[in-house]
């Protein structure tokens, strides 16, 4: 056979003598569909015949792949409460790390009069409903206080998993504590964390 430019080829039998009228007609009319070169061919069914089975277009899903991160810990900078969505880089005058993978962090500023803060000192990350909280090689270190454990002072650069109730000094009185992973932000009225009280003395 040669190709034509006919889509469509509808083949429709002679009208039926009166005396079969009557009868149904098995075939009805019968349509040959040359498909476009630019769709794709039927597939063939277990016989070997093209299969009629109608394709669907994909749904969209309107939801998408995003997952809502119920439970995510919160941490407290002063009177600032912060949910850990993202990750949080404190400091006198933080910055954002040179390599960003994921999520770009919060930078919190915090008052440091005696600059005992470092420029970008600590930060704090979730890590499913559990906080992590990383060393930025500050230069007068970061001191951890456990609830209910003594306090130790973390490695430069180290980072630990911190449980609810730690809190975290970092001097000038700035102390970060770990909050449940059920609470909401709400920042102070000028984003800034007031200077805490002068951090404990073991």
């Amino acid at each position: 056979m040669h190709d034509d430019d006919t889509e469509d080829t509808v083949i429709r039998p002679r009208s039926l003598p009166p005396h079969a009228r009557g009868l149904s007609d098995p075939f009805g009319d019968t349509v040959i569909r040359r498909a476009a070169t630019s769709e794709p061919q039927p597939s063939s069914g277990p016989s070997g015949e093209p299969d009629a089975s109608p394709v669907l277009p994909a749904v969209p899903s309107h939801g998408g792949s995003t997952q809502v991160r119920d439970r995510v810990p919160s941490i407290r900078v002063g009177e600032r409460r912060l949910r850990l969505d993202r990750p949080v880089v404190i400091g006198r005058r933080p910055a954002l790390p040179r390599i960003v993978s994921g999520p770009e962090p919060v930078l919190v500023t915090v008052p440091s009069p005696l600059g005992q803060v470092s420029s970008s000192h600590l930060q704090v990350h979730a890590e499913g409903d559990v906080a992590v909280v990383q060393d930025l090689r500050s230069t007068n270190g970061t001191v951890v206080r456990p609830a209910g454990a003594p306090p130790y002072r973390m490695p430069a650069g180290a980072s630990i998993v911190a449980l609810t109730g730690t809190v975290v000094e970092i001097g000038d009185g700035i102390a970060i504590e770990i909050l449940s992973p059920h609470l909401r932000a709400t920042p102070s009225a000028d984003g800034f964390p007031p200077t805490l009280a002068s951090p404990r003395r073991s």
